[in-house]
């Protein structure tokens, strides 16, 4: 990723269309035979705009939200902050965890380490917070999501069933026992 050509920061009020833009791209790309194709039609930009406003809005210390922006506009998207109970015990951790919520890179803009730039921008917000280990939950069918997972020292749990905007859909915890060793695993070159 040319450093020029895309701008991690954190989010604005503004930002929600373009979230919701993200997200829904990025499902529709990755979550193709994962969940139904009705599911991924009925999307709505408007709709998802709406609750991203909300989230935006209601955003608290520790929580984060990071924004990949290129040529002005929004191409990626990391949300973290607290772990939620049923991470950290899919982690079988006691103690506090952090949590990312969501990261989600439009497909144009994938392998180009934006990912990655998100991920550990968000890292370092919630480490200030002293949070020191990280989990997530993805969909178990998110084949290239885990590959990246897998590829950043994320040790894969077992499977939870879920259900993901009303279809059954298993969820796989991701945890990372030290976050300041994430972030220097994200801040390497990729290999």
């Amino acid at each position: 990723m040319a450093e020029h050509d895309v701008l991690i920061r954190p989010v604005e009020p503004g930002d929600a269309l373009g979230l919701a833009r993200v997200q829904i791209d990025t499902w529709r790309d990755a979550y193709v035979g994962v969940l139904p194709d009705d599911t991924l039609l009925d999307l709505d930009e408007m709709r998802a705009a709406v609750r991203w406003t909300r989230v935006v809005g209601s955003l608290k210390v520790p929580e984060a939200l990071a924004v990949a922006e290129a040529h002005g506009r929004a191409v990626g998207f990391c949300h973290g902050g607290p772990g939620r109970r049923t991470v950290a015990e899919a982690v079988d951790r006691e103690g506090p965890v952090a949590e990312i919520y969501a990261l989600y890179v439009d497909p144009s803009f994938q392998g180009l380490g934006v990912g990655r730039a998100l991920l550990a921008d968000v890292t370092r917000r919630l480490i200030s917070h002293g949070f020191e280990s990280l989990a997530l939950l993805t969909l178990a069918e998110n084949r290239h999501g885990r590959r990246f997972y897998d590829h950043i020292g994320g040790a894969a749990g077992e499977p939870i069933p879920s259900v993901v905007v009303g279809s059954p859909a298993d969820q796989v915890p991701y945890f990372w026992p030290d976050m300041d060793r994430l972030v220097q695993r994200l801040d390497a070159p990729a290999a």
